[in-house]
């Protein structure tokens, strides 16, 4: 048994991770703060640095990079029992994205730039077979959205989108306790790869194909369109 499978943490106990992607990874990427009033699931290639950034930010009332943001706060794993009861209270939400522009965007931003997987060169085309062959939750910046969740999809008060995400953290920041008062933090994209302009540069109908199959989670839960107008 584990530190992660064991029974130590009040969090899993009443939350199973039941998920195929790893449950450390998924821990590290649950942020959690009282003051504030949040539980933000952190999503990668979802905006994520922007939410962190932009939630440590309102918190400080001056702008915090990305980086440090991540160190302000609490993973589920660090909350006792009594801690557990007010974390019901919280305002829970996460930003998630369309899966065709996320995929593509997680191999620009991990493979591309790279140039390889497992150390083998791979292009985009490969990439797709890479992760039908099992490479699916082998990393969360590329695992389906819905293997990330840390609590019931029911249990979210919202899910944000990239594609509205202006207004949907201002949605966010009305909804906190005690923001800075007179400080909004401003969306500033780190990592950014243009994925959502460069799809026809990639996918194939192939590609599409395996998109729909690998992420049928994420389309359906979130309520994406599954095509794909590579004309």
């Amino acid at each position: 048994m584990t530190r992660w499978s064991s029974p130590l943490f009040p969090f899993y106990q009443r939350y199973p991770f039941r998920h195929a992607t790893s449950i450390r990874s998924a821990d590290d990427r649950g942020c959690i703060d009282f003051e504030l009033g949040v539980f933000c699931n952190r999503i990668p290639k979802a905006a994520n640095s922007s939410v962190i950034s932009g939630l440590a930010s309102l918190k400080r009332g001056t702008h915090v990079p990305s980086k440090p943001a991540k160190a302000m706060f609490r993973s589920p794993s660090s909350l006792s029992r009594t801690e557990l009861d007010a974390f019901e209270a919280l305002f829970k939400f996460a930003v998630v994205r369309n899966p065709f522009a996320r995929t593509l965007s997680a191999y620009l931003d991990k493979i591309e730039r790279k140039g390889k997987i497992d150390g083998y060169q791979t292009c985009f085309s490969d990439f797709m077979d890479y992760l039908e062959r099992g490479g699916l939750y082998r990393n969360a910046h590329w695992a389906p959205q819905f293997a990330l969740l840390l609590i019931p999809p029911e249990r979210y008060d919202f899910f944000g989108r990239v594609e509205s995400f202006d207004s949907d953290m201002q949605q966010v920041y009305a909804r906190l306790r005690e923001p800075a008062l007179g400080y909004a933090p401003k969306s500033i994209y780190q990592n950014y790869t243009g994925a959502s302009d460069k799809a026809r540069q990639y996918y194939t109908s192939r590609q599409v194909e395996q998109v729909r199959r690998l992420f049928a989670c994420d389309f359906e839960g979130f309520g994406y369109e599954d095509r794909l107008d590579l004309s």
